[in-house]
């Protein structure tokens, strides 16, 4: 996602990120959690947002056209961000902007609690999307001892000014061997929350940020289990089609006939690639040791589709579809099935 990061005045990557280099070596780098006041500077968050009426003139070549030809559209607006004066989407006249400080200034009461310090944030798409990611402080012993250093507590707030996507609270372990972002499934639903952009945007945002900063600990010990349970599910190969590539990356029948027309065959062998690809990363990953777990298979899927854009193509920002688009939804199905299938063996 690297071309969709935003450049600030001096051309510096919109991006910083502590300890670790950030996106291909843009942004910048720091060796302890910055301010809040910093880590909007540092990654190009310290913009704002006007909703402003549309208008239109008639399609006709009158030279330039007078003041009074221009008609206002009365079901759309466009957000601007005012520092560029630049259009970033086309809106209802309910959407409700939430600014980039209000939205982060919610996870204030987590930072000054020492709960948790900044970790990342940055501008993607000229700044339609922003994000901000906190690393959460979690010393229970039971998640200590199934996710030691590999895999680190983290709370993600992004923010859509296009139009495209609701604010977007949620957490979001990551695997620090390879830099995945894998997902939690605690008692059947997302630890995502979503708040549309209307009248009480900023409300909802921070209950959304409570119920984020609410019984971690607990949650966490919770996917300590489903977690454990992966490690020790090991899959035989009918077992890791069925779970990991049929949920993933699944072949229509239609493409299983003879006599495909070249798109078909196309789509055929695109699809075979991604599923080639699954299974070798499943034994031979980033930090993988090869004992066919459920849990290597899921880290697997999650480091292709994170890194991999030129096998899992989409439309439109493929940051979007990562935070919460198809992309996403590929992830949560797959650890769905995984975590089901290793806890009913368990059971």
């Amino acid at each position: 996602m690297a071309h969709e990061l935003d450049r600030l005045t001096d051309g510096t990557g919109a991006v910083f990120s502590v300890r670790n280099t950030p996106w291909h070596r843009e942004g910048t780098l720091l060796d302890a959690a910055p301010s809040l006041h910093d880590a909007l500077r540092l990654g190009g968050l310290d913009f704002e947002v006007e909703v402003r009426p549309l208008f239109t003139r008639p399609q006709r070549n009158t030279g330039r056209p007078e003041a009074s030809e221009y008609r206002q559209v009365e079901n759309a607006c466009a957000t601007v961000r005012t520092d560029r004066e630049e259009v970033l989407g086309i809106v209802s006249k309910r959407y409700q902007p939430l600014q980039n400080r209000d939205a982060f200034e919610i996870l204030e009461p987590l930072l000054d609690a020492g709960l948790a310090t900044l970790e990342t944030g940055g501008s993607l798409r000229g700044g339609r999307d922003v994000w901000m990611l906190v690393r959460f402080k979690v010393e229970s012993p039971a998640v200590q001892e199934v996710f030691a250093d590999e895999v680190v507590p983290f709370g993600l707030i992004s923010n859509n000014h296009s139009g495209q996507r609701r604010v977007v609270v949620q957490e979001t372990p990551i695997r620090v061997v390879c830099a995945n972002t894998l997902s939690l499934a605690l008692e059947g639903r997302s630890r995502a929350l979503g708040v549309r952009h209307t009248a009480s945007v900023e409300a909802k945002t921070v209950e959304a940020a409570r119920q984020l900063g609410g019984a971690l600990i607990e949650r966490y010990e919770t996917a300590a289990q489903q977690y454990r349970a992966l490690k020790q599910h090991h899959l035989d190969t009918a077992l890791f089609r069925r779970l990991v590539l049929d949920a993933a990356a699944p072949v229509p029948a239609s493409l299983e006939q003879s006599g495909l027309t070249v798109g078909q065959e196309l789509v055929r062998q695109r699809i075979q690639a991604r599923r080639a690809r699954l299974t070798q990363l499943w034994t031979d990953g980033a930090g993988h040791s090869g004992d066919f777990s459920a849990w290597e298979a899921l880290n697997g899927l999650v480091q292709s589709l994170d890194h991999e854009a030129s096998l899992w193509r989409v439309r439109g920002s493929r940051a979007g579809a990562l935070l919460d688009g198809r992309l996403a939804d590929i992830k949560g199905r797959v650890l769905a099935g995984l975590v089901a299938a290793a806890t009913q063996r368990r059971n």
